[in-house]
C-alpha cells in the first residue's frame, strides 16, 4: 500500500512539473501582442485570451511565414482577390 501511494505522488509530480513548463517564445508573443488584444477585446467583445491563443496556434507564435511576411497571425484568407497576395 504504502509503494502505491509513492508511486502515485512521485508519478503526480512528474506530471505537475511538465504541466507547469513554459514555452519561452509563446511567452514573448503573449508580452508583445497582449495590449493590442485588450483594446481589441474592449471595442468588440472578443477574449483577449481567445485572441491571443488563436493567434498563437495561427501564426506559430508569430513564426510562420505568413505572419512575417504579410502580418497575418489568423490565415486569413482571401477568395476572388486581383490585387498583390502572399
Amino acid at each position: 500500500m504504502n509503494r502505491l501511494i509513492l508511486t502515485f505522488v512521485c508519478l503526480f509530480g512528474i506530471l505537475s512539473l511538465q504541466a507547469q513548463t513554459r514555452n519561452k517564445q509563446y511567452e514573448e508573443y503573449i508580452k508583445k501582442y497582449r495590449d493590442i488584444a485588450v483594446e481589441e477585446m474592449k471595442k468588440y467583445h472578443i477574449p483577449a485570451s481567445i485572441t491571443l491563443a488563436q493567434g498563437l496556434l495561427e501564426s506559430a507564435a508569430g513564426e510562420s511565414d505568413l505572419a512575417i511576411k504579410a502580418n497575418n497571425h489568423f490565415g486569413v484568407k482571401c477568395h476572388d482577390w486581383k490585387g498583390a497576395s502572399v
